[in-house]
């Protein structure tokens, strides 16, 4: 062999293992250079998380708070709008039943209705009819035919300039109270029907 071929023979040796070399090294470097990357991109998620974490937590318990006052804030507006409609309300029922009273019909199925409780929840004998001044005394009379075909006598009928509108049954100790002021002696019942009644009508 020639000792120029044999030279050129080793260079292209030494240029191929150079090259096998170089490769290996990049590509042990470019595996390196990823895995130190993949380091650094984990403990930069880790820190910002730890770093964010009490910061989310805050904005957390900061959203919690506010969704509570706007509930808050909500249920107190519409206890506000309820009061006002109930404010609105009670005059208007006052009226409603004073007009009822002062129509003959209204009048005679108002005096029937709570006779009738009474006729159940009374004793017989020794009823005391207190009733407004103004009720004509022919429906007073016919209201006794009435109640003597049920059983009571002997009721006495009394006026009281107390009484707008309504009836009050007297026997001994006990009282059914239908007259106006005791009809809506219980307000926080009445109101709590009337937003009832309100619920279901929306």
């Amino acid at each position: 062999m020639k000792p120029a071929r044999h030279v050129l023979d080793l260079l292209r040796i030494a240029r191929d293992y150079r090259a096998q070399q170089c490769q290996a090294l990049a590509t042990q470097a470019r595996a390196d250079s990823s895995a130190v990357l993949k380091q650094a991109q984990l403990k930069a998620r880790r820190h910002l998380r730890s770093t964010l974490a009490p910061e989310l937590e805050r904005f957390a318990t900061e959203i919690a708070l506010s969704r509570s006052r706007l509930m808050t804030l909500r249920r107190v507006r519409e206890q506000r709008r309820l009061a006002a409609v109930l404010r609105q309300a009670w005059p208007r029922l006052t009226h409603a039943l004073r007009e009822r009273w002062d129509s003959s019909s209204g009048r005679a199925c108002w005096v029937l209705h709570h006779l009738s409780i009474a006729l159940v929840a009374l004793p017989a004998k020794g009823w005391v009819i207190q009733h407004p001044q103004n009720w004509p005394a022919g429906e007073r009379e016919q209201l006794n035919q009435w109640l003597q075909t049920q059983g009571i006598t002997g009721a006495a009928f009394e006026d009281d300039a107390e009484l707008l509108a309504g009836i009050r049954v007297v026997c001994g100790l006990n009282v059914l109270d239908a007259s106006l002021d005791g009809l809506l002696s219980d307000r926080a019942q009445i109101e709590g029907r009337l937003l009832h009644y309100l619920a279901a009508a929306l």
